[in-house]
């Protein structure tokens, strides 16, 4: 009954030069039978000698460690796209990515794990597939033995460790041994493998490096006379997962694509034989390393780690750890020459370098945090730097990054948009991404949603962003505050030492290049080997900040006294102070009135409430930031327009004094003599 089914409506898509299958040629609808359900295990691949997948591209690195964990005979694997491929820049970016993921992946096991893999490629036991002119939405796995068993798993999971892993909602469907499913899955992904798939060729003279000229893509290698892409559809899948990627691959060949590229007609391209060779006689303005390739991975289980697809191993010297820590606590040393209160100051800044190289390892424990369901809050994925102009946050953010990956690395700043960002999770894995100078306008409209949303991105690994920001931009909602790790200063250079302040650029610039990024790789080895892998650690700020105080203390024979350990609580106590202190202002004694609006601003008291009054200015806006204050101060029923009613208790709580009226305080010390 389901084969008359399904062959009626075949038929008729068909007829239509559609495909017929559920990934945008048409809408399928499988009648299945429940019988149980269970949690996910790995054993559902066993038993098989035989698989075929099709999946995204963003798993590539999971389909190789798949074909080294299972001794397939066959394999093949079909990478989809959840963008739309809509001309031969697309396509070309698309299979330029893909093929260079797969071979950074199997590059990026160790050497006889990769070799081993290679061998099952080159024997035929293993091969791989892109899509030429399809949107491909399915995820499909069939595999099948020697004695006749089958198992067919449709779903919505890629094939990846974090969708395999149960840390976001995926559902997978499996049917045993069912000759109807079999029959019609079977069928469905020949005909994307046979009309819409091209087959990806690693040979060994090309595996050593992940770059591929654009020659190198099947698009090009077609042995088709001539190559028509037929128009996307009206609608595409909404969720960047490598979009962006292809996206900046596709605008830097276009340029130096568009003289041969032909116009399309009635929404179709033809690329002959002739212009594929055009195509691949243009010489690049860019690599694709230039634009876009940008991402830092960590194996913990094997303690292995790449960055943008080469090995970065975690291997150090002892005489390099200690230049970098000499170098580093010099840097430091430099804001002595700041105004203002320079302790505070660099020990601030040493929280941030303490979450700045732990960030990388930050996704493993929000993951988990979300399992367990722990406080996902004390572990922040946002770091938001704001003080006064001259203040370093610049210049310690990129020697930082420096002396990690040994490059400085700035997303501009148009590219601070909802989507961008969540595309930039997607694409850049564990590597941090770093905005500069971000207005108040773009971090209210894009930032704040982004940092209060706890959901887990759509990866197995995603980076920890660091957005510094102008001194006027020093107003916070307390969801924000409290998910996101705060680093305000208000101690400067002075703007007007202009002499003191090229002294010490010319000073950082040529210390950025003794750094040797092994200080670095020292720190990740001990604080992967201190934490475990199912487990959260009981404090990550303590255990990084310790690490580094520890490094830093042997490399040199002492620490300074802004190098020590600093835990979460002693971090958290004090990411208030600059909003207690200027609430302590706001309610100082000489701003006290007996009666409320008896004065153009003031405060007074009404039994367990503290009145607040201030004017506005012509749009509405009042000149104390509230946004700072944490909202359980606030009496939101009964503060409106130009006044606020505050909690006395909670307010007496944050600020760790009684609130009382002057002439009260007054009398006191009278009766005492004082």
């Amino acid at each position: 009954m389901l084969d008359k089914m399904f062959a009626t409506e075949e038929d008729e898509i068909s007829n239509q030069g559609l495909l017929s299958l559920d990934d945008g040629g048409g809408l399928r609808v499988v009648h299945a039978e429940f019988r149980s359900e269970k949690k996910f295990d790995w054993d559902l691949f066993s038993g098989f000698n035989k698989l075929q997948i099709l999946t995204y591209s963003a798993s590539a690195d999971a389909i190789v460690r798949m074909l080294d964990s299972y001794d397939f005979d066959e394999f093949e694997c079909i990478f989809g796209y959840e963008g739309t491929l809509q001309n031969i820049r697309t396509i070309l970016a698309f299979q330029k990515t893909v093929i260079g993921d797969t071979r950074a992946a199997i590059m990026g096991l160790t050497d006889e794990r990769h070799l081993h893999i290679l061998e099952k490629v080159h024997e035929g036991k293993a091969r791989f597939r892109v899509l030429r002119n399809y949107v491909a939405h399915a995820k499909l796995y069939l595999l099948s033995a020697d004695d006749g068993r089958h198992r067919v798993i449709v779903g919505s999971a890629n094939l990846s460790e974090r969708a395999f892993s149960g840390r976001q909602p995926e559902t997978l469907v499996s049917f045993d041994d069912s000759e109807e499913a079999w029959q019609h899955y079977s069928r469905m992904y020949r005909e994307i493998r046979n009309s819409a798939s091209d087959s990806v060729e690693i040979p060994e003279d090309r595996i050593t490096r992940a770059e591929i000229d654009i020659a190198d893509t099947p698009v090009m290698d077609s042995k088709a006379p001539t190559l028509v892409i037929e128009p996307p559809p009206q609608e595409g899948p909404r969720v960047p997962v490598q979009i962006q990627k292809i996206e900046k691959v596709a605008a830097v060949l276009g340029p130096s694509l568009s003289a041969v590229i032909p116009p399309s007609r009635n929404g179709r391209m033809n690329i002959t034989p002739d212009i594929r060779r055009q195509i691949a006689r243009v010489s690049l303005v860019k690599s694709v390393e230039e634009v876009e390739a940008t991402y830092f991975h960590i194996d913990r289980l094997n303690r292995t780690a790449s960055f943008s697809g080469k090995p970065f191993p975690l291997t150090y010297r002892d005489e390099l750890v200690r230049n970098d820590a000499e170098l580093l606590v010099n840097y430091f040393e430099n804001y002595s020459a700041f105004e203002g209160e320079v302790p505070r100051h660099q020990r601030d800044y040493f929280i941030l370098m303490s979450w700045f190289y732990f960030s990388p390892l930050m996704s493993d424990l929000r993951s988990l945090a979300l399992i367990e369901d722990s406080d996902i809050i004390r572990y922040p994925q946002f770091c938001v730097v704001f003080g006064k102009s001259n203040c370093g946050k610049t210049t310690l953010i990129d020697t930082l990054m420096m002396s990690m990956f040994r490059r400085v690395h700035t997303i501009e700043k148009r590219q601070f948009t909802t989507a961008k960002l969540r595309g930039l999770q997607e694409t850049y894995k564990r590597f941090p991404v770093v905005f500069d100078d971000i207005g108040k306008t773009a971090f209210n409209a894009h930032g704040k949603d982004m940092i209060k949303d706890e959901l887990q991105p759509n990866a197995e690994e995603f980076p920890c962003f660091t957005i510094s920001m102008n001194n006027d931009s020093h107003s916070f909602p307390d969801e924000v505050v409290k998910r996101s790790l705060m680093i305000y200063t208000t101690t400067a250079l002075p703007q007007y030492d202009e002499e003191r302040r090229q002294q010490l650029f010319a000073g950082i610039q040529a210390m950025r290049k003794d750094l040797t990024g092994d200080l670095y790789k020292r720190y990740l080895v001990e604080v992967m080997d201190a934490l475990e892998d199912d487990k959260l650690p009981d404090d990550w700020l303590a255990l990084s900040s310790g690490v580094l105080s520890g490094i830093i203390g042997e490399s040199l024979g002492q620490r300074p006294s802004w190098c020590r350990q600093i835990t979460w609580n002693d971090y958290a106590g004090k990411r208030y102070d600059r909003v207690k202190a200027a609430l302590q202002s706001l309610l100082r004694p000489a701003s006290y009135a007996d009666e409320e609006g008896s004065t153009p601003r003031g405060w007074t008291l009404d039994s367990d409430r503290i009145i607040v009054w201030e004017p506005q200015d012509a749009f509405g806006r009042r000149s104390f930031g509230w946004e700072d204050v944490p909202s359980t101060l606030i009496d939101s029923d009964t503060t409106q327009g130009n006044v606020t009613f505050l909690v006395r208790s909670e307010v007496e709580g944050f600020l760790g004094s009684r609130v009382r009226a002057p002439g009260k305080f007054s009398g006191i010390r009278r009766l005492f003599g004082r």
